[in-house]
């Protein structure tokens, strides 16, 4: 709300839902995460499909609306699909007039990529997609869903375990905490993060 200089209720958000794509298993909660921002923002809500429209497209309606959501899924599959479309390219931009919300791995892909060791031990997931980095726009790494019961191997122990000194700060975040970059100034809300390197 403060980002966007206007009230909640008259906030309206572009999403982007294309990283879930590649996960398997219930899709429980990407319906819970698109009906979160139905339900908290009761404006206009457009889903834009990177593959589906010219960046053009994609670009005419973001600058449409006021905020960017971008739900979770792969974020090594996310980081991928926008260099393929052309969105990396196009999202400071973007940034330069709207407020971006990434969800799990929409907020991953804004920072630095954590080794494969780290996401194999703690997501059960290695490299995929031939991603080393993502979008580094933040020079920080985060990891969502510290001590979720979805992920086991999340927790402040194993993280402590696998993860090596690293150039750049790492977060592990839980799901009820966030960072809010605002320019140069950075900070967390919600439960404290857990700081990693």
């Amino acid at each position: 709300m403060e980002l966007c200089g206007k009230p909640q209720d008259k906030i309206s958000f572009a999403i982007i839902n294309e990283a879930f794509a590649v996960v398997e298993g219930d899709k429980r909660w990407v319906l819970d995460n698109l009906n979160d921002v139905a339900k908290n923002f009761p404006a206009e809500i457009d889903i834009i499909d990177l593959l589906a429209l010219s960046l053009d497209e994609v670009e005419a309606r973001i600058m449409q609306k006021d905020a960017l959501f971008v739900v979770g899924g792969s974020s090594d599959y996310l980081t991928k699909l926008f260099h393929k479309t052309g969105f990396s390219k196009l999202l400071p931009k973007v940034l330069n007039s709207k407020v971006y919300v990434g969800s799990s791995a929409g907020s991953m892909v804004m920072g630095r990529r954590v080794p494969d060791e780290v996401r194999r031990r703690v997501f059960g997931e290695g490299e995929l997609f031939e991603v080393e980095e993502y979008l580094g726009l933040v020079d920080l790494a985060l990891i969502p869903h510290l001590d979720s019961p979805h992920f086991p191997n999340n927790r402040t122990d194993v993280l402590d375990e696998v993860a090596k000194p690293m150039s750049f700060p790492v977060y592990a975040l839980r799901d009820d905490s966030a960072l809010i970059v605002n320019s140069d100034k950075q900070k967390f809300i919600g439960s404290k993060p857990y700081k990693i390197s």
